[in-house]
């Protein structure tokens, strides 16, 4: 065999070989690419639906955050409207008809059990039926010349103690024993 054919037959056995090579090549890039596209669609799917978790646990948070708020606005509503039904008993209270006001007053002193010292009202109610109590008490009682900051009731004082029952303690003090009825009744 001549060199020629020799070199011709490497030559063919070697393009051969390289056209698998190359075909192996290609064929493997195919493979590597639709892997990697694989992947890549799963990233893309994972990232989606972390997304989309994401998104509704956040949905899900602000739709807690707004109900929080919205409980919170109607208990603040509510305890507004029993806060205006104890101012409008005080109310009530300091308006009632001079012989029932001067009942209340005279009861309530006597149930302190104090038959002595001195009586502090408002100004309204020093001038208007200071008097009148001082006289329905029959004891030891003298009308201060002092007045009290309140819409009325009185103050005690006998020597250095003071027994405060203004209108808006005696309020205060039946709130939380009157609060469940007013609830019930409202609410």
């Amino acid at each position: 065999m001549s060199i020629e054919k020799i070199v011709e037959k490497i030559l063919s056995e070697a393009n051969q070989e390289a056209a698998k090579v190359l075909d192996r090549a290609k064929e493997e890039k195919a493979n590597k690419l639709e892997e990697a596209k694989k992947k890549a669609d799963q990233l893309i799917e994972d990232a989606k639906k972390r997304g989309k978790e994401d998104s509704e646990l956040l949905v899900s948070r602000r739709i807690s955050v707004a109900e929080l708020e919205a409980r919170k606005m109607k208990l603040q509503t509510k305890q507004q409207i029993i806060q205006k039904c104890f101012d409008l008993a005080l109310e009530k209270l300091a308006n009632l008809k001079e012989e029932d006001y001067i009942n209340l007053m005279v009861d309530a002193i006597s149930q302190t059990g104090v038959s002595e010292g001195e009586l502090i009202l408002n100004k309204r109610d020093r001038d208007k039926v200071g008097k009148k109590i001082i006289e329905r008490l029959n004891g030891k009682l003298t009308l201060s010349k002092e007045n009290i900051d309140a819409k009325g009731g009185f103050v005690l004082r006998q020597g250095s103690v003071e027994i405060n029952s203004t209108l808006e303690r005696m309020v205060d003090s039946i709130k939380e024993e009157v609060t469940p009825e007013i609830v019930e009744t409202l609410f």
